[in-house]
């Protein structure tokens, strides 16, 4: 099967990308660069440098591969960026969303794979753990630029051109990771610690977030290859686990200062309390989260510190 994978050099996408090569798919990568890294690149991927805001560089290198399948990761991933500029990141979540999409209907493909956010999308959900079926109601523009696109799939996907499965990703962590996105506490966290540096926890320490290792997400996207037609997933642990607790377990793995903290205001636009109920993707997809928060932060520590040899 021929995929191409946007966001391919990013942190997930770069997951997904080894995992769909790892399985004998023929993938090829769009990625801007602009937060993504070459070191990323799986080297067997063909790789195409792109802004998907620019619909005719997209239509180029989409006539030239023919996907089978997309799946589409490339996005702008700050919250704060989003609430200090919404225009942006409209600009390339919605449209150049919308621009992946054309591009991949235009030639061909069968299947369209989105990575949307389940932590940002449901907003300050009044039920925990947070299913599906749950209204949307984001508190930040990153998290309503991906509702938009959820809706626009939805009635773009009701034309029979191509088949949309979309992924509602929980806090995604692992390596590779850099500081940006959902989970990236996590690895400025564990930089920071082996540096000796203190870290900066915003609020008091009680927000919680649903932490679920790559390496489950892109099992996910796998899975997504053949099924989940025309749906929505939650891909989580269903694990709630408070900011200092994720600090004080960190700590222990280092086995480094649990007060080397300090702590600054809320950020706007985050949500408090965020955990998703995954109860569908092992119904319809046979999916379930498989690394523990304890084994997957044991993983991201001993990429970083092979990563300083």
């Amino acid at each position: 099967m021929k995929i191409l994978v946007t966001g391919g050099a990013g942190f997930i996408g770069s997951h997904v990308t080894d995992a769909f090569l790892n399985d004998g798919h023929q993938v090829a990568v769009v990625d801007s660069l602009e937060t993504g890294s070459t070191s990323n690149l799986n080297p067997s991927a063909q790789f195409f440098e792109a802004d998907i805001r620019n619909q005719e560089r997209l239509n180029d290198i989409f006539s030239e591969f023919r996907p089978d399948v997309v799946s589409h990761h490339a996005a702008q991933i700050s919250v704060p960026h989003s609430v200090d500029n919404p225009a942006f990141d409209a600009a390339i979540n919605v449209v150049g969303s919308l621009n992946v999409w054309r591009a991949a209907r235009e030639s061909g493909a069968s299947r369209f794979i989105f990575a949307s956010s389940g932590g940002a999308v449901y907003g300050d959900a009044k039920e925990i753990p947070t299913p599906e079926t749950f209204i949307p109601k984001p508190l930040s523009p990153y998290g309503l630029s991906k509702q938009v696109f959820e809706m626009y799939l939805e009635q773009l996907g009701a034309a029979g051109d191509m088949i949309p499965v979309t992924l509602r990703y929980a806090n995604v962590y692992g390596p590779r990771q850099g500081a940006g996105g959902e989970a990236g506490v996590i690895s400025v966290f564990v930089k920071r610690l082996l540096d000796g540096q203190p870290c900066t926890i915003f609020g008091d320490g009680t927000m919680t977030r649903d932490y679920v290792f790559v390496g489950d997400v892109a099992e996910a996207n796998r899975i997504a290859l053949s099924a989940g037609d025309n749906d929505v997933f939650n891909v989580a642990s269903t694990t709630q686990t408070t900011t200092l607790e994720l600090f004080r377990l960190i700590c222990e793995l280092l086995d480094c200062d649990p007060e080397n903290v300090q702590f600054a205001p809320e950020r706007k636009g985050e949500v408090f309390y965020s955990c998703l109920n995954a109860k569908k993707a092992l119904e319809n997809l046979g999916w379930e989260s498989k690394i523990s928060l304890r084994e997957g932060l044991e993983k991201v520590i001993a990429h970083e510190r092979n990563s300083r040899l």
